[in-house]
């Protein structure tokens, strides 16, 4: 089930202007038995607030559909992701003098891979999921697991007055429908002296990339570090530091906690990058119809370049069945005749087929035994790594295509 929204998110203005359509799709994170299953469709179209500049999807989604058992993503079947969230937990430990027994918080947790990092060190450790449950096994000894969505009293549950001196909230804060709301609670829970760490995709990265994949009924809200910032004047929080990365095509990490704790080089980043979202236009429209125009370009070039293999008597399989991916096959209306199969390192998505496009999931183990010419690698954003986990393949004569940020071909002769 799905409703269009009548105000934006964060500020309630009824003034939303639609900036992209990507038609109307089968939910990008969920992963099907089979075609015959009854999945919701919708539309995904992405709107900005004329008001405060928020970028956000038209319609809303039964989060019920999105997170749960069928919830498949995980961190720590990715090498680079999984060092990424170490590096993370050590610049956090670095930033705050940690006690013992100290509260720290992953909210969106996922199967534990962050908080494993601050495992071991006498610290109170909570995860905070509602997919989290057949995770749990996999969790640290000394933490604690709550497979619920996140609000402040679910907290005290568990943690009774004590505050948090650390919450982390990666890849999630985009999923939230009332996102002013969950700032609150956050604040609420969080000690005087404590910090708040999210981190997530960047809209001005976004649409650099052309990274429309991105675009998914998951993600209702797509920031740039204004709008994080007038939720937190909202909420009584500074920005206390900001740094970009290229995680997920490119994305934002933002420490917020009490006023008075800000040092002058990270006010100076903070400062600067606001200045720099001004000077490119993101107050305005022209970047986002630039934006347009290379999308519907690329709805029309990556078909004709599978078409052209084919045509050519070569084979491609695509490599990582995921929601990115999801979204720009069912936009594109790539299905299993263009792409046979799609090759997959998590077990529990084998035998599943990808939702409207219904191309069969196989392990990485059947998809090198066809021996493909190509693969089509949806998760792009992690290149380099990808490149180098797949030298055999590419030594082999095969050819690695990256569809974005703009069509790519990686081979031997083309490193």
């Amino acid at each position: 089930m799905y409703g269009q929204i009548t105000g934006c998110r964060i500020c309630g203005s009824e003034w939303l202007e639609v900036l992209l359509e990507l038609g109307t799709q089968f939910l990008t994170g969920v992963f099907p038995r089979s075609p015959d299953e009854s999945l919701t469709k919708g539309p995904l179209t992405l709107v900005r607030c004329d008001e405060c500049g928020l970028v956000q999807l038209l319609y809303s989604y039964e989060r019920t559909e999105l997170y749960g058992a069928h919830y498949a993503y995980r961190s720590s079947l990715n090498r680079t992701m999984v060092n990424h969230l170490e590096a993370k937990a050590q610049m956090l430990m670095r930033t705050v003098d940690l006690r013992p027994d100290d509260v720290i918080v992953d909210v969106g947790s996922n199967d534990g891979t962050l908080l494993s990092f601050f495992s071991g060190r006498n610290l109170c450790l909570l995860g905070v999921d509602p997919s989290a449950a057949r995770w749990r096994g996999g969790y640290p000894g000394d933490s604690q697991l709550i497979a619920d969505f996140f609000s402040a009293d679910l907290y005290r549950s568990a943690m009774g007055q004590r505050k948090a001196r650390i919450v982390t909230s990666i890849a999630m804060f985009y999923d939230l429908e009332r996102p002013l709301e969950f700032v609150r609670e956050v604040a609420d829970i969080l000690a005087d002296d404590g910090i708040w760490h999210l981190e997530q995709s960047y809209l001005p990265a976004m649409l650099r990339a052309n990274a429309y994949d991105t675009i998914c009924h998951e993600h209702v809200e797509y920031y740039a570090l204004a709008q994080i910032k007038w939720l937190a004047d909202k909420a009584g929080l500074t920005i206390l530091d900001v740094e970009r990365n290229d995680v997920n095509g490119g994305s934002f990490a933002v420490t917020l906690g009490r006023a008075g704790r800000l040092a002058p080089e990270c006010r100076a980043r903070v400062t600067r990058l606001l200045s720099e979202e001004r000077r490119s236009g993101f107050d305005s429209l022209r970047p986002f119809k630039e934006f347009r125009d290379r999308v519907m370009a690329h709805k029309r070039e990556l078909p004709e370049r599978l078409h052209a293999i084919r045509a050519r008597g070569e084979s491609v399989l695509g490599y990582g069945a995921s929601t990115k991916g999801n979204v720009i096959l069912q936009f594109t209306d790539i299905d299993r005749a263009l792409l046979p199969a799609i090759a997959e390192v998590n077990a529990d998505k084998f035998g599943c087929v990808t939702p409207g496009t219904w191309i069969p999931i196989i392990s990485e183990t059947e998809a090198r035994a066809r021996k493909p010419d190509y693969f089509l690698v949806f998760p792009w954003h992690f290149r380099s790594g990808l490149i180098e986990r797949e030298a055999a393949f590419l030594a082999a004569g095969g050819k690695l295509m990256f569809p974005l940020p703009s069509i790519e071909v990686v081979s031997t002769s083309r490193r």
